[in-house]
């Protein structure tokens, strides 16, 4: 949590200067004005603000010099005072509005974050939520799905109406998704692993003609003794001398 003087960032830093102040209230360090202002003083580093910061410390110091308790409230006050006026965004408003004009959306379905940051852009452009334009405004970054079922079910008019209403739809669809897929986890398809049987036993009396055990059998068959018939010659003919009888 540093400034530097970057004037877009003011508010965030005020802001987060705010909660620190706020958790630790009770801390001797930030009850006292004097050391509060001081301590604040260290979170602002940077060329652009030391002008301001050796200013504001000698200004501090002068006071307690002259005669002023460290509990004095106005010590703070007045630094406090003087940091908003040196650093104060005055783009601020038209920026925000800038950024209106041309749109902002709501992304990956985090309704909360667009809420917050609608409200945030219109509150620094001086719109009032309600106007009509900067309802129409937000409902242009809606998903349209979101939009259509919001403004069918709900009918909303205002915006916070609207604001509960696409939050309360949005929120029952993250719920419906969550079902969704707890129940496809629940119900996982069977998954056959190398252990199942491998398909249907073969007829054991059924002759097998897969090309190996055929050409096994052709290659076989020289061996194979047939059996001649008595009346099929055995050999070639023997040619009968003149002589014999």
């Amino acid at each position: 949590m540093v400034f530097d003087g970057t004037r877009k960032n003011t508010q965030m830093f005020t802001n987060q200067w705010d909660l620190y102040w706020g958790v630790n209230n009770n801390n001797p360090l930030l009850a006292n004005p004097y050391r509060r202002a001081m301590f604040f003083l260290t979170y602002i580093k940077g060329t652009l603000v030391n002008k301001w910061v050796v200013t504001v410390s000698r200004w501090l110091n002068r006071q307690i010099q002259g005669g002023i308790p460290t509990t004095d409230e106005r010590l703070w006050a007045e630094v406090a005072r003087s940091f908003t006026q040196r650093f104060a965004n005055n783009m601020e408003k038209e920026d925000a509005q800038a950024q209106l004009r041309r749109g902002i959306k709501m992304k990956e379905g985090d309704i909360d974050a667009y809420v917050a940051q609608f409200k945030e852009l219109a509150r620094m452009a001086g719109y009032c939520l309600d106007e009509p334009q900067t309802i129409d405004t937000f409902m242009v970054g809606l998903p349209l799905n979101l939009y259509l079922k919001t403004f069918e079910l709900d009918q909303p008019r205002t915006y916070q109406q609207w604001r509960e209403a696409v939050v309360k739809r949005q929120q029952q669809y993250v719920h419906a998704q969550a079902q969704m897929e707890a129940h496809k986890n629940n119900n996982p398809k069977p998954q056959i692993g190398g252990w199942a049987p491998r398909g249907q036993l073969s007829h054991p009396d059924a002759m097998d003609t897969s090309a190996g055990r055929t050409r096994g059998r052709l290659a076989g068959s020289e061996e194979i003794n047939y059996h001649v018939p008595p009346y099929l010659p055995r050999g070639g003919f023997v040619q009968q001398g003149r002589g014999g009888g």
